[in-house]
Order: structure tokens, then C-alpha cells, then sequence
């Protein structure tokens, strides 16, 4: 069984790696601390593959896991700027190869850094991961209307901050 579960997860691993990097890469903005992060979410799949039961979609539980180490992190954080006089400010992220418009990318990105974490996971889930509403709901334990409504919420504030970055002008639709 053990071999069959390692292969199982192994497969996973292999299908599911770059959307659970891309998830943690987005929720963090630090390319070592998400490597980590990946490689921490699919240990965590093998140990806890007992308690999973196929109750919900493998992508889902994935994320779901991969979230829970992203709070984590996010509140180690947080602890740490507490106790440091001097900021940790994480590296821009270089996605050229994904994305045309570098600056209007970088800006996004760095919009959603500031926002708290709940609306980070919604927006990062829905609009990047492309994940249903229902999938959403599943991953974070929340109702679809709570999803709906995080997310139209933290739209708006993008949409708002962007709005104060370029001094109050016409907002665009950016996603």
C-alpha cells in the first residue's frame, strides 16, 4: 500500500506541481520560500492521504493544504516584522515568459500583496488558478455565496487601488 500511495502521490506531483507553485508563488511573492512551500504541500498529501478519502477534488485538496502553509507562512511573517526593525520586502517576481505587459503584471502583483490574505486566496484562485466557485468553497471551507462575495470585494479594492495608483483616472478591467 505504502508504494501504491507514493506512486499515487508521485503522480500528483508531477500533474499538479506548477498550479500549486503558481498558487503559492502569487499568495507570496517569494520564488525560495514557494519551492519550499510546494515541496511541504505534496509531503503533507502523502501523510495525510489516509484522511483525504476522495471527499473532494485532488486539485482542490491541494490547494486547500498549499493554503493552509501559505497562512502559516504569512503569519511567521508577520511575527518576524514584529520582532525586526527592518522590513522583509520579497523580491519582485520575474514572469516575462508568461506575460507580455511586464510593468502592468508587477503592478497587479504587487496590489495583491497588499491586500489581506483572504481576498489574496479567492482572487489568486479564481482569476488565476481558474477554479469554480464551488472548488473554492470546497478548498477555503466557505459557503459560495461567501466566496462570491469575498471575491467581489476584493476586486473592488484593486479596483480602487488602482485607481489611487493612477491618480483617480478610468480603472480598466485587469482581469
Amino acid at each position: 500500500m505504502n508504494e501504491d500511495k507514493q506512486q499515487l502521490v508521485m503522480d500528483w506531483y508531477e500533474k499538479y506541481y506548477d498550479d500549486v507553485y503558481r498558487f503559492i508563488l502569487f499568495m507570496l511573492g517569494d520564488k525560495q520560500c514557494c519551492e519550499d512551500l510546494v515541496h511541504d504541500t505534496f509531503v503533507r498529501a502523502y501523510i495525510s492521504y489516509d484522511k483525504f478519502g476522495n471527499r473532494s477534488n485532488i486539485k482542490t485538496w491541494l490547494f486547500s493544504i498549499a493554503k493552509h502553509l501559505v497562512i502559516d507562512e504569512i503569519r511567521k511573517r508577520k511575527r518576524r516584522r514584529l520582532v525586526s526593525v527592518v522590513k522583509e520586502i520579497p523580491s519582485p517576481i520575474n514572469i516575462e515568459q508568461y506575460i507580455e505587459n511586464k510593468e502592468a503584471v508587477m503592478q497587479l502583483m504587487e496590489s495583491i500583496q497588499k491586500i489581506k490574505p483572504n481576498y489574496r486566496l479567492v482572487i489568486i484562485l479564481k482569476k488565476v488558478e481558474e477554479c469554480s466557485t464551488r472548488e473554492i468553497a470546497e478548498s477555503l471551507g466557505w459557503s459560495e455565496a461567501k466566496v462570491r462575495k469575498t471575491l467581489s470585494r476584493a476586486l473592488q479594492l484593486l479596483k480602487k487601488m488602482k485607481g489611487i495608483e493612477e491618480g483617480g483616472g478610468r480603472i480598466e478591467q485587469t482581469f
